[in-house]
């Protein structure tokens, strides 16, 4: 029980920020493992799981996370604050996730989206355009100057990242390399964007828990772990990402997609059987 709790934060923790989809690590790995304890459900995990990642990127950016809060009386006069004008392009960037997730979630089928043969082949082909963009695209431009119009477009290609595989903050910084923008101001924008989408999703996992649950105990000891060791490891790969594109390029992500789409592939060729794998974690 506990061992399944911290792998699956790690999990969390490790895939949320970096550019290879929290959503296909964490389809793949409930699709070895089942949990049903109780009131503790993947799904209520996933909230939690999900809500320590929040809480993360909140304290890793909170001096700017204030600014911008503090900049919303500005709102309808951003050129007076710099952060005025970062928080309208944050809101226009984040506006297209919020439709375009609650359109799939209500009218595409999961099986379609689960399937391990689409996240294999998506994990290796966003990953190989992640790394040709990231290497040849021009690298000048900073966060003031990405404009609204600029911030609707990354928005679109954030709202890609429905399909498990093509990972939100890999498609954000995929459409911000080939804008010429940075690596550390792409990973920033993409770490900034998290919060909304991160916000979203828990709230929109919450009311479909309550409708399965008629009381659910989110201050339970399972929970309050799951927060806290999610936001732990949020914390750790959040600093890993921003400290990494400083010196470093995004190849290393590109070849572990790759890796991670093969043995996906090559798993979903072949008939493993039931590996039995879920007596490890009761």
């Amino acid at each position: 029980m506990y061992l399944f709790i911290a792998i699956y934060c790690f999990i969390q923790g490790f895939t949320e920020f970096l550019p290879i989809s929290s959503q296909a690590h964490l389809i793949v790995f409930n699709n070895f493992f089942e949990l049903e304890i109780n009131e503790l459900s993947l799904r209520s995990i996933n909230i939690m799981a999900h809500f320590g990642s929040l809480l993360a990127i909140v304290a890793y950016y909170f001096k700017d996370c204030l600014k911008l809060a503090l900049s919303f009386k500005n709102f309808f006069q951003s050129y007076l604050d710099p952060y005025t004008i970062l928080l309208n392009n944050i809101i226009y960037a984040s506006l297209p996730i919020f439709f375009i997730g609650y359109f799939v979630a209500n009218q595409i089928s999961t099986n379609y989206l689960e399937s391990l043969t689409l996240i294999g082949w998506v994990s290796i082909i966003f990953g190989v355009l992640l790394y040709y963009i990231d290497k040849y695209c021009l690298r000048i431009k900073h966060l003031d100057r990405i404009g609204l119009k600029s911030s609707l477009i990354i928005g679109f290609f954030q709202s890609l990242a429905i399909i498990p595989g093509i990972s939100r903050s890999g498609a954000v910084l995929t459409i911000m390399r080939f804008f010429g923008f940075t690596r550390s101001d792409s990973v920033r924008f993409s770490n900034f964007l998290s919060i909304p989408a991160i916000s979203g999703a828990t709230i929109y996992l919450i009311f479909n828990l309550k409708s399965e649950y008629d009381y659910v105990d989110y201050f339970s000891f399972y929970n309050l772990l799951i927060i806290f060791l999610s936001f732990l490891f949020s914390i750790f790969f959040i600093h890993f990402l921003v400290t990494w594109v400083q010196k470093s390029s995004l190849a290393l992500f590109m070849w572990y997609r790759i890796i991670f789409g093969t043995l996906i592939i090559f798993y979903t060729s072949i008939d493993l059987g039931d590996v039995g794998w879920n007596n490890y974690f009761q």
